[in-house]
């Protein structure tokens, strides 16, 4: 059996398989990180099936839309066999310019997530995400 460090360390290497492949607009990949009866809970209480998020990583990927570098770190775990809850948070960040002093900004996009895993099979696979909280920070450059 796996240890705790082991399951936290597979995971972790989860979360960055999915950060290059959204880079990349790589849905296959995604899609093997994903169980099959996956469900995205928005933070405004909607709930997004998998079929509906594979859709919509498809069309973005039709239309070529860039993807925001975005790193997942693992706040904390809790294991049990089989499954694991993961709260984590996901930063990203861009640059844009205030509008009325017409100077360049960091915008910095935290998500924090719960989320959770289940070994299928032998992989860890993420079965269902709740977003918790949303908040952006404003750094000027």
């Amino acid at each position: 059996m796996a240890s705790d460090t082991d399951v936290r360390r597979t995971i972790q290497n989860q979360y960055k398989r999915w950060s290059r492949a959204a880079l990349t607009n790589d849905v296959e990949s995604i899609l093997t990180i994903l169980a099959t009866n996956y469900t995205l809970h928005t933070y405004s209480g909607k709930v997004i099936d998998h079929k509906t998020y594979e859709s919509s990583l498809r069309e973005r990927k039709k239309q070529n839309k860039p993807a925001s570098v975005y790193d997942t770190h693992i706040e904390r775990m809790s294991i049990h066999g089989d499954n694991a809850i993961v709260v984590s948070n996901e930063t990203s960040s861009n640059t844009s310019v205030d509008p009325i002093t017409n100077k360049k900004l960091r915008l910095i996009h935290i998500h924090k997530y719960s989320d959770s895993w289940v070994k299928i099979r032998g992989e860890w696979r993420l079965q269902k995400t709740i977003t918790q909280a949303e908040s952006t920070k404003v750094v000027p450059l």
